[in-house]
């Protein structure tokens, strides 16, 4: 039995995902532990996973690691600061504590560690001596692409103070547990080697460049029955699923407009608001719209003809996997890159924030229904990621960077 660690990144879009792994890694016989924000404490334990909890600001941590945009680039010079202080101060905040922890209950023999979120896995990991595998819910880069725009010169970079002082602390901290690397080459491994990505090469943006140590697995998706039960109108009616995910929710005119534009239409329509809509603050609806906080997404989609939704790689690939076909609303640029992808691949549409209007939602839905050739590229692409072969496939990527155990005799 092996002992795994994940250290991913407290959104639903990241962690979701790696449920559905632990629990494969669990039923192969092996001890799983996250190292997770203590909302997520339940969903953890279901999969028979140990859980190190730790405390964290929810209302900074949307503010500073998920701003809104209309860019499909990150450009924004601040905001990359803004992140780096987060990531830094909630590294130096929990690598005492999970050091601790992993020295008296048991070092990992593999990190899966979320390139997004801080660094404490990373540290001890590099520490230690143990491998790692990226777990990526949405796109890998390479030289061929990035959503980051290439920097000429780590000394070019270096000429913004505050990104250098930044640095400079980054570069103390590893020196103090031991890690000799500088900025440059641990960042440089937090972001390659082994990865798992939970979605198909094809839908990779230059997916063919990637060696085969990005195992492309496409979505493992996660039970969410604990939100709920769900039943299916009985009209026979097309039905349309509209959500932001957990992160984007908190826009009631968006909904309204959705309201507005299937009011009209024989269609009917099940809004998830994710909290982010105040009781009733949708005014009156029409016979055809229900509004919920939560749904089981995944029993809603068996039923649905359509999805709305932000963008997000895991909600999009799941809809696909259920056949349906969906309209993204990107709300920042890794999310524009998703749902520009789905125009490509022809599996939707995508409508721009600045664009919404009851009457573009309404637009766009009757253009996607009339468009007979929707239905059979979702139908390649729900092979697509059939193929790639889910949790088991994880698991496997997993298993492949343990160290065999010495021959005895």
């Amino acid at each position: 039995m092996a002992h795994i660690a994940f250290f991913i990144l407290p959104a639903a879009g990241h962690v979701n995902p790696t449920l559905s792994v632990a629990r494969e890694l669990v039923a192969r016989g092996h001890r799983v532990t996250y190292a997770l924000s203590e909302s997520y404490g339940e969903r953890v334990l279901a999969t028979g996973a140990e859980f190190v909890p730790y405390p964290m600001d929810q209302d900074r941590f949307l503010a500073t690691m998920v701003p809104q945009q209309d860019s499909a680039e990150y450009t924004d010079q601040q905001e990359f600061v803004n992140m780096m202080k987060w990531m830094l101060e909630l590294t130096r905040q929990t690598l005492p504590r999970f050091e601790e922890h992993f020295e008296s209950e048991g070092r990992p023999d593999v990190f899966v560690c979320d390139p997004s979120s801080f660094w404490s896995g990373a540290i001890l990991a590099a520490k230690w001596g143990v491998p790692v595998i990226r777990s990526t819910p949405t796109y890998v880069a390479n030289e061929h692409w990035s959503l980051h725009p290439p920097v000429d010169t780590a000394e070019e970079q270096q000429q913004d103070p505050e990104t250098g002082e930044l640095f400079e602390t980054v570069a103390g901290l590893l020196a103090e547990h031991g890690v000799d690397k500088s900025i440059g080459e641990f960042a440089q491994d937090v972001h390659s080697g082994p990865a798992l990505v939970y979605l198909p090469r094809s839908f990779q943006y230059a997916g063919e460049t990637f060696g085969e140590e990005v195992a492309f697995v496409g979505p493992c998706t996660s039970d969410n029955s604990f939100h709920g039960d769900w039943e299916a109108p009985a009209t026979g009616r097309p039905l349309a699923l509209v959500s932001l995910g957990t992160l984007y929710n908190k826009q009631p005119e968006f909904f309204r407009a959705c309201v507005d534009a299937f009011a009209d239409l024989d269609w009917d329509v099940v809004i998830a608001h994710a909290g982010g809509v105040a009781e009733g603050g949708l005014g009156e609806l029409p016979p055809n719209v229900r509004v919920h906080s939560f749904v089981p997404q995944g029993a809603v989609l068996k039923h649905a003809s359509l999805m709305i939704n932000h963008g997000g790689t895991s909600t999009v690939l799941q809809a696909v996997s259920e056949g349906v076909p969906v309209i993204s609303v990107p709300q920042m640029a890794e999310l524009h890159a998703t749902a520009t992808r789905v125009e490509q691949l022809g599996v939707g549409a995508k409508i721009l924030r600045k664009d919404i209007s009851p009457e573009k939602i309404r637009e766009t839905v009757l253009a996607l229904a009339a468009d007979e050739s929707v239905a059979a590229k979702v139908a390649w692409l729900r092979q697509e990621i059939k193929s790639a072969g889910g949790p088991a496939a994880a698991a496997d990527a997993v298993e492949r960077l343990l160290v065999p155990a010495p021959a005895v005799g």
